[in-house]
C-alpha cells in the first residue's frame, strides 16, 4: 500500500470529486457506490488521527466547495465578500463532518470482518443526522439524494427515510474498501463484501418490487394548477415592479382556471400579506376580481405577512374562492442569515433582509374539496413546506403524521438562477413523497415546477425560468390514509446509529484516559 500512503491526499480528493459527480448537475447516481472507497483506502494505515483528519478534509471540503459553490454566486444581491466569506465559512463548516468521521474510522479495526463497514455506516449516518440539526441544521448533501433519479434505489426511504439509503450506500462502498485493502486475505473478508452486497440486492428488490406494484394502486386526485410566475429575485425586491408583477400572477391565474382546477397555487413570497386580508384595498379589490371570473376555485398563495404586532412570517396561505382566508402557516426551519440572523446582537446580515419570525405549528390548510362530491368530507387537510424545509425529513413527516390529504412544496429558488442549486433542492422532493408514500406537488419561482408521485417519480413535464409564462396542470393523487414506517417513527435508524456512535467515543475516551495514566 505505499503507493496509497504516498498519493493519500489524491485519494481524498477523489472522493470529494466522485461524491460530487454523483449529485445534480452531474447525477451520475453510481459513482456514490464507490465515492467513498478512495477516502477509506486513504484512511488504512495513517499514522495518527490528526493526519486522519486532515485526509477527512480534504475530501469533504472539494465536495461541498462543488455542492455549494452557488452561495458564492449570490453577489448580484450582497457584497462578493460577504458572500465568499459566508461560501467558505460554510463549507468549512460541513467539511468538518467529512473529517470526524475520518478519524473515527481511523480508531475502527479493519480486521473486524463485517463489524468494520458496519461501522462505517454507523458512523456516516450518525453524522449525516447531526448535521441536521445542530446549529439550526443543514441537511444538504446527504448521501442519500444522489439517488434521487433512481427510483428503486430510494424505495427503502419509506422504511428508514433519506438515511437508510445514505447507511446502504455507506455500507457498500466500505465493503469494497474492506475488500481491497485485505485482498491479499479475501478468503477471510469474504463476509464484509457479500454482507453489503446482500442488502443493497434486498434493497433494490424491494425498491423494484415496490415500483411494480404501485400500477395496480387506485386513488382519489385531485387537480392542482401551478402558477410558478419566474419572477427574477431583483424584480421581486424592486417595490416599483410589484404592480406589474402582480397583474402577471392575475393574468396567468386566470389562463390556468380555463382548465377548470380543483386549486390554484402561488410560489413562495409572491404577495404581501396585506393583499389578502384587505389591507391594501386597491390591490384586494383587484385579487378579489380576478376571484370572481375564474369562479369556485380556492388557492393557496405563499406570502410575506405581517401579524397584529408587526412581527413578519413568511407564510402559505389558504384562501377560498370568495376570497375569505382559511388558514395559515408559518414557515417554521428559516435559512441562517438569509432569513434571520442567529446571534443578531453580534453578527452582521449577510444579506439585508426585513428578518422572519420562526412559525411555530404544523398546520395544515383547509382547502375545498370538490374532487369527488358524493363524499361527505368538505374539505381537503394541505400540508405545506416553504422552500428549505423541504430539506428537513423529519419535519416534512410531520405533516403527514397530522393527516395531510396531499403535501406542496412552495419555493423561491431566483436567487440560485443559472446554478445547480435549484436542482438539488428539487432532488429532496422525491425522497421526502417516498418516505412518506404521498404525492408531493412543487410550485417553484425560479426553479423547477412538477408533481412527484408517492414513488418519487416525476410524472409531470417541468416549468422552469425558460418558460416564464407557462402554468402546469397536475392531476396528483390523494393520501390513502396509510402510514409508512417513517412517518410513524421517523428518525429511528440515525437515532440508533448515533447512540451506537456515542457509544464508541466513550468507549475510545476511557481507553485513551486509562492509556494516559497507567503510563
Amino acid at each position: 500500500m505505499s503507493f496509497v500512503k504516498r498519493y493519500r491526499y489524491l485519494f481524498a480528493a477523489g472522493t470529494g470529486i466522485l461524491l460530487f459527480c454523483s449529485f445534480p448537475s452531474v447525477n451520475f447516481f453510481p459513482f456514490a457506490w464507490i465515492g467513498l472507497v478512495p477516502l477509506l483506502v486513504a484512511l488504512d494505515g495513517v499514522e495518527n488521527w490528526k493526519m486522519a483528519f486532515r485526509i477527512g478534509y480534504v475530501s469533504g471540503f472539494l465536495f461541498f466547495a462543488g455542492l455549494l459553490i452557488a452561495i458564492a454566486l449570490l453577489y448580484p444581491y450582497a457584497n462578493i465578500f460577504t458572500t465568499l466569506l459566508g461560501y467558505f465559512l460554510l463549507v468549512g463548516y460541513t467539511a468538518l463532518y467529512f473529517a470526524v468521521f475520518s478519524v473515527l474510522v481511523y480508531h475502527l479495526p479493519w480486521q473486524s470482518r463485517v463489524l468494520f463497514p458496519l461501522g462505517v455506516a454507523t458512523i456516516w449516518v450518525s453524522l449525516e443526522w447531526v448535521r441536521g440539526w445542530l446549529l439550526t441544521g443543514f441537511p444538504w448533501g446527504n448521501i442519500g439524494y444522489s439517488q434521487w433519479n433512481y427510483h428503486a434505489g430510494i424505495q427503502i426511504a419509506s422504511i428508514a427515510g433519506v438515511f437508510g439509503v445514505s447507511f446502504v450506500i455507506v455500507f457498500f462502498n466500505a465493503g469494497v474498501a474492506t475488500f481491497i485493502r485485505r485482498r491479499h486475505e479475501w478468503q477471510k473478508e469474504l463476509v464484509a463484501i457479500i454482507a453489503p452486497c446482500l442488502l443493497a440486492a434486498i434493497t433494490l428488490i424491494y425498491g423494484y418490487a415496490a415500483i411494480g406494484k404501485s400500477d395496480n394502486i387506485e386513488s382519489q386526485s385531485i387537480e392542482i394548477a401551478l402558477v410558478p410566475g419566474n419572477i427574477p429575485q431583483l424584480d421581486k425586491w424592486n417595490p416599483k415592479k410589484f404592480p406589474s408583477i402582480f397583474m402577471k400572477y392575475l393574468n396567468m391565474t386566470e389562463d390556468a382556471a380555463k382548465e377548470q382546477p380543483d386549486v390554484i397555487v402561488w410560489p413562495e413570497t409572491t404577495v404581501r400579506g396585506q393583499v389578502l386580508s384587505g389591507e391594501w384595498a386597491n390591490y384586494n379589490n383587484h385579487f378579489k376580481q380576478m376571484l370572481d371570473r375564474i369562479g369556485d376555485i380556492p388557492m393557496l398563495i405563499g406570502s410575506t405577512d405581517p401579524d397584529a404586532l408587526g412581527n413578519l412570517y413568511n407564510r402559505v396561505i389558504s384562501v377560498s374562492s370568495d376570497g375569505e382566508i382559511q388558514g395559515k402557516y408559518a414557515k417554521m426551519q428559516l435559512v441562517p442569515f438569509g432569513e434571520y440572523v442567529p446571534l443578531a446582537d453580534f453578527l452582521p446580515s449577510f444579506i439585508q433582509f426585513s428578518p422572519f419570525e420562526h412559525g411555530k405549528t404544523h398546520n395544515l390548510l383547509p382547502i375545498k374539496y370538490v374532487a369527488d362530491v358524493s363524499t361527505e368530507k368538505q374539505n381537503l387537510l394541505v400540508g405545506t413546506s416553504i422552500c428549505f424545509e423541504s430539506s428537513f425529513p423529519n419535519h416534512f413527516r410531520k405533516f403527514v403524521k397530522k393527516g395531510a390529504d396531499v403535501m406542496g412544496i412552495l419555493t423561491n429558488d431566483a436567487w440560485f438562477l443559472g446554478t445547480a442549486l435549484p436542482e438539488l433542492h428539487l432532488a429532496m422532493a422525491p425522497l421526502r413523497a417516498v418516505e412518506n408514500r404521498i404525492s408531493v406537488f412543487r410550485c417553484a419561482n425560479g426553479g423547477f415546477t412538477c408533481a412527484v408521485d408517492r414513488y418519487g417519480r416525476i410524472y409531470t413535464r417541468f416549468v422552469t425560468p425558460k418558460t416564464s409564462d407557462e402554468f402546469l396542470i397536475a392531476d396528483v393523487a390523494l393520501s390513502d390514509g396509510k402510514t409508512t414506517l417513517y412517518t410513524r417513527y421517523g428518525d429511528w435508524l440515525p437515532i440508533i446509529c448515533a447512540l451506537i456512535s456515542l457509544s464508541f467515543i466513550i468507549y475510545l475516551v476511557i481507553k485513551r484516559f486509562q492509556t494516559t495514566h497507567s503510563t
